[in-house]
């Protein structure tokens, strides 16, 4: 990846001027999702050193998440340090945009890994299921749960380092002090039973079940549910 080149801005000269004169240009685009999109980028003060840019921009998202998720991971980003937690290298605002750089993993997210190498032996498995339980008892202690573990938010900045990322859904939750969740977050496949019936649940108890759900296709290869007939898995549960 280290012979990619730098694209044109698409954003205007002013922007990516702005963007420079923080230390990074932008590169090509490697994600796009509803609201946001994620392009390489190069730190100009440490040898064009690769790193992602994950650009939200606010026009295109709700007024709900404007107002209440996007801050929430803002303020989640800047909070916590984690080896295995994707590290935030900066972050501001521009206008309608807000670009976040971050470490880039170049071996791609776990559930790609899976598809194109098969499961992990046990023996693998449980070195990378150690570092993701790390991360998450890291988080848990900060009373922050992440709400969508899912292999496609984990990535592999080596073959067996992995790294913890999105926290769009993430918030704090104190036990015994904050109400339950009521928001319906992440991917049915990893969701807990709880979660699928649409009860008020506890979010850390949430991503540790989510967590075994990543552990069964780490080592199998194959989704534990088929979030394609959520009735039939409400009636599983």
């Amino acid at each position: 990846m280290s012979g990619d080149r730098p694209s044109s801005s698409d954003m205007g000269s002013n922007v990516g001027q702005v963007i420079q004169s923080a230390g990074y240009k932008l590169g090509k685009s490697i994600g796009t999702g509803s609201y946001s999109s994620v392009r390489l980028a190069y730190n100009l003060k440490a040898n064009n050193q690769l790193v992602a840019c994950k650009i939200i921009n606010k026009d295109k998202a709700s007024s709900k998440f404007i107002n209440k998720f996007l801050p929430r991971e803002l303020d989640i980003l800047k909070r916590i340090k984690h080896p295995h937690i994707v590290r935030v290298l900066n972050m501001f605002g521009l206008g309608s945009r807000v670009f976040v750089f971050m470490n880039y993993c170049s071996f791609g997210d776990l559930l790609d890994h899976i598809r194109d190498n098969g499961h992990y032996s046990e023996d693998k498995g449980k070195v990378l299921f150690k570092q993701l339980l790390s991360a998450v008892t890291y988080l848990h202690s900060w009373n922050i749960a992440h709400r969508d573990l899912k292999c496609e938010n984990i990535l592999l900045s080596k073959p067996d380092f992995l790294m913890l990322t999105d926290f769009g859904f993430s918030r704090y939750f104190h036990p015994g002090v904050t109400p339950p969740s009521n928001t319906f977050c992440g991917s049915a496949a990893y969701a807990a039973p709880e979660i699928i019936e649409g009860t008020p649940y506890n979010p850390l108890l949430g991503d540790i079940w989510s967590m075994g759900c990543i552990l069964f296709i780490m080592l199998t290869g194959i989704m534990p549910f088929d979030d394609s007939k959520v009735m039939e898995m409400v009636c599983i549960f």
